[in-house]
């Protein structure tokens, strides 16, 4: 009960910081247009167009838990934090988990904003809710993961960016070449953000896809946990947190 108070507590905090509002407004309204432009012309329109802008929308808000713990640091709170009763990957966790839960709102916006432009609104089913769930647990669980690379540095928030399409495109956003795919496959395979993608857009899943979901989420997970002690040790011990 102690780490959802934490949790909601750092949620109230993250949608107050206009940044992080509006870069998932604007990145969801821009992937949104940009499909509506590419298939204007010939009215191609599948209906998953929606559903690539809550994707980059959702992954848009996530990049910013690489800079999350830079800015806890830049307002004096991340000492404090890590120096509480509850334990460090609790605390981390919660400080991160408002990424990829305001990030889910991009969704219902992608779908409003399809509807005002007269675009097609598909795949509105049980099927869609599976994906965008498993999709904010390989986001909160990846967001962790990267952000522990950064607390050592104070440039965290300028590389956010960085972390935004190369991950997407390797996760199957958009549509590549087949040959392209064939050769990308085994780094797919790696991103835990593959599977609830190819959920989301009802694509055909295969078992393979769902292991290796798993395996890299539970991977990713217990890297963390043993990172996260090696990480904040060193940063206390080399004065990064500005302890003196």
């Amino acid at each position: 009960m102690s780490f959802i108070k934490l949790a909601l507590f750092q949620v109230r905090l993250y949608i107050k910081n206009t940044y992080f509002v509006n870069l998932v407004i604007i990145e969801t309204t821009t992937m949104l247009l940009y499909e509506y432009l590419a298939h204007y012309v010939l009215q191609t329109y599948d209906g998953k167009e929606w559903l690539i802008a809550g994707v980059m929308g959702t992954w848009a808000s996530c990049t910013t838990s690489a800079g999350a713990l830079g800015f806890q640091r830049f307002q004096g709170t991340l000492p404090y934090l890590l120096n509480t009763g509850v334990a460090r990957e609790k605390v981390l966790l919660a400080t991160l988990i408002p990424a990829s839960v305001y990030g889910l709102i991009a969704f219902p916006l992608a779908g409003l904003e399809a509807w005002l432009l007269k675009m097609p609104v598909n795949y509105l089913d049980f099927q869609l809710l599976v994906g965008i769930i498993l999709l904010c647990i390989a986001a909160a669980v990846l967001s962790y993961f990267i952000s522990l690379f950064f607390v050592l540095s104070k440039n965290a928030i300028v590389y956010e960016q960085l972390l935004l399409l190369p991950i997407l495109l390797l996760s199957g956003l958009l549509s590549i070449p087949d040959a392209v795919r064939i050769s990308i496959k085994p780094f797919q395979m790696l991103s835990p953000l593959t599977l609830p993608i190819r959920i989301i857009y009802h694509e055909s899943i295969q078992w393979n896809w769902i292991t290796s979901y798993i395996l890299v989420v539970v991977v990713f997970g217990v890297l963390s946990k043993l990172m996260t002690n090696i990480v904040i040790k060193r940063a206390f011990k080399e004065g990064r947190l500005s302890i003196f």
